[in-house]
Parts: structure tokens; C-alpha cells; sequence
């Protein structure tokens, strides 16, 4: 059985390079939202919208560049994409802030972080090349 290396590609790699593209595309959105925090006096509750927004947009795409790499489980692959970014941020939220706790919040993100990886991975497979 002749194996078509357009198809099957490395899965690994392209899901590193999804969570790579998820973090960078959320490090630049975090500092322009720091940077509007700075000079606009904005409450808690908008903060936390754009800090969901971003990482909604981050997963997404990094789940679409993995799954179109992959071309083919994009639900799956975005989603492992997706549940990877949201431990990272989680680990770096347990690391970084002193008395960081899981709530009900923790929750939304990794729900974010999954559907938005889902979507990314569903979306990426069905990118015509």
C-alpha cells in the first residue's frame, strides 16, 4: 500500500506550531490591550472580555494553521491544540500570580479554548490548498 505524503503529515509538529502561533498571537494581543489599559480606565469585567476575545482568536487561528497542515481530524488536533493552550495558560497563571485558584472563570477559558480550537481545527481541514 503506497502511502501519499501530501496527506499524511507529521501530526506533532503542525500542533507545536499551532500552540506557537496561539502564544505568540496572544502575547502581542495582550500587550496591545496593556498598552490601551495604560492610558484608558476600563473595569474589570471589559478586561476579561478582551482577555477571551484574544485567546478565542489565538486558538482559533493556531488550530486553523495546525489542522490545515494536517489536513485531516481537524476537530480532534484543534482541540488537543486548544486544551494544551489552555494548561500552558493555566500553568503560567499558577507560576506567575501569587494565590492564583481555580473558578468558575478557569472553567470559561478551557470551554473557550476548546470550542475555539475545535472551530480553528474544523475550519483549517477544509482549507483548500
Amino acid at each position: 500500500m503506497k502511502i501519499d505524503n501530501e496527506v499524511c503529515r507529521p501530526v506533532l509538529p503542525a500542533i507545536f506550531r499551532g500552540i506557537l502561533a496561539a502564544a505568540v498571537i496572544t502575547a502581542v494581543s495582550m500587550l496591545v490591550c496593556a498598552l490601551v489599559m495604560t492610558f484608558a480606565a476600563l473595569d474589570e469585567n471589559t478586561v476579561f472580555i478582551a482577555m477571551h476575545i484574544t485567546s478565542l482568536a489565538a486558538v482559533f487561528l493556531g488550530s486553523l494553521a495546525a489542522a490545515s497542515r494536517i489536513s485531516k481530524n481537524g476537530m480532534i488536533n484543534g482541540i488537543i491544540v486548544g486544551l494544551v493552550y489552555a494548561v500552558l495558560m493555566l500553568f503560567t497563571g499558577f507560576m506567575t500570580t501569587p494565590g492564583y485558584t481555580l473558578t468558575s472563570k478557569t472553567l470559561l477559558t478551557f470551554g473557550i479554548c476548546i470550542a475555539g480550537g475545535a472551530l480553528g481545527g474544523i475550519f483549517g481541514v477544509n482549507i483548500k490548498k
